[in-house]
């Protein structure tokens, strides 16, 4: 079977968690027992970066167009322009060359379905965010709560007004008064939203396909890929004087790192330590400053040095806000023996006990439920086969057979 991936961003450009599970599915494709499996990615092209390469079985075509990042107003600009089109001119490019049996879409380039569609091709895509189902991508209502609706321009308009982010972005004044800025962002939105009808959809957990579902699309789950034996169980700590916990992702107020730093207030022997960026980088240093909280922020580190890191860790906290579709930090950490602490929200109770998490926003449940680790506390992960490449490919494989037979509803 010739499997063609579209998406914006591939390693080592790496936007998030999205684009680290495409590369473990996509090499465990290549790479499993099935000699027909011939498995191509095409995505976007960034200096320094080969437009050819292949690695672990993957042939990894660079020719799309778009921004540098999604964190700036022109690169996005520029991505909402170039993207689309560059997609479709270079799928229907490549299908001439390599003629596939299935094309698979993930994050935003699923907005060209509908284009490519007429090329009589069955299409899916892995819906692991929410930009379909939401014009800011948080589903967070007014910023304040999960959002519970399915999106109209009426509530749009004052849900972002309310709102301190906006994508991956801070939402300044200039953004959330610019109605022209702000119809233009939502006509992109329900372009992406449009898209979803010309394809069989995959949810990475049961909370994405109850919201799928809710918005009138079904879809099958097949979960993240996690390689178990990346990551090693930690080992003992000899001095249990310092409890050390470790966060992970971006420094944005929906990610909720601002909450695990208040929490540590009045907490001895607690150190923190962050590893990531983004516009509330600033707020944090300050008070960490300002409360003399036993804390450091470091920069975002490349995928592969991850495993080291969760080793240096007594626990993981995973304190969002927004509804995670998943939760891969939390089966990372616990595949390394460390215990997480969570937000009872979106994909991350799939993930986690019931007694691991705790109300989202609320510091004093987080600070409670730190003081109740207890260093090397044994763990065990009783779902990581649920994970395995070797599941992941099986639900997968049978899934594109189906696809094949089978027009999207």
């Amino acid at each position: 079977m010739k499997i063609l991936f579209i998406s914006e961003y591939y390693p080592p450009k790496v936007m998030g968690g999205g684009e680290i599970n495409l590369a473990m599915t996509a090499e465990a494709l290549a790479l499993s027992q099935s000699p027909e499996a011939d498995v191509s990615v095409l995505t976007s092209y960034h200096h320094g970066l080969p437009v050819y390469d292949k690695k672990n079985g993957v042939h990894i075509y660079r020719w799309l167009k778009t921004g540098s990042s999604p964190s700036t107003i022109l690169s996005n600009i520029y991505r909402s322009f170039i993207f689309p089109s560059s997609v479709v001119r270079n799928v229907k490019r490549f299908v001439k060359q390599h003629p596939v049996d299935v094309i698979h879409f993930l994050g935003t380039s699923i907005i060209a379905a509908p284009s490519i569609a007429k090329l009589k091709i069955p299409l899916c895509a892995t819906i692991e965010s929410y930009p379909t189902l939401c014009p800011k991508g948080d589903r967070m209502y007014k910023g304040k709560k999960e959002c519970s609706y399915r999106c109209s321009l009426q509530k749009f308009i004052p849900c972002q007004a309310q709102s301190a982010e906006i994508g991956k972005m801070k939402n300044k004044w200039f953004l959330k008064y610019n109605l022209a800025y702000l119809l233009y962002l939502y006509h992109y939105h329900h372009r992406l939203r449009n898209a979803l009808r010309f394809c069989r959809l995959i949810a990475i957990s049961k909370y994405v396909q109850k919201l799928l579902l809710h918005h009138g699309h079904r879809a099958v789950v097949i979960p993240n890929i996690l390689n178990v034996q990346d990551f090693q169980p930690r080992k003992k700590k000899k001095d249990t004087n310092q409890f050390t916990v470790l966060y992970l992702g971006s420094l944005t107020r929906y990610k909720g790192p601002q909450i695990l730093i208040q929490a540590l207030r009045g907490l001895e022997n607690v150190r923190a330590d962050l590893y990531g960026e983004g516009p509330l980088k600033a707020k944090l240093e300050k008070y960490i400053q300002e409360y003399k909280i036993n804390a450091q922020i470091h920069p975002p580190v490349p995928y592969e040095d991850v495993p080291k890191i969760y080793q240096t860790a007594d626990a993981v906290i995973f304190p969002s806000l927004w509804p995670e579709p998943f939760g891969r930090i939390a089966i990372e950490a616990q595949a390394a023996g460390v215990p997480v602490i969570g937000s009872a929200v979106g994909g991350i109770r799939e993930t986690l006990e019931p007694e691991n998490v705790v109300p989202p926003g609320n510091v004093n449940a987080l600070r409670t439920a730190i003081t109740k680790i207890t260093p090397n506390q044994p763990l065990k992960m009783e779902a990581e086969n649920l994970y395995t490449p070797q599941q992941v490919v099986q639900k997968l494989v049978s899934f594109y057979n189906e696809i094949n037979t089978i027009p999207p509803s």
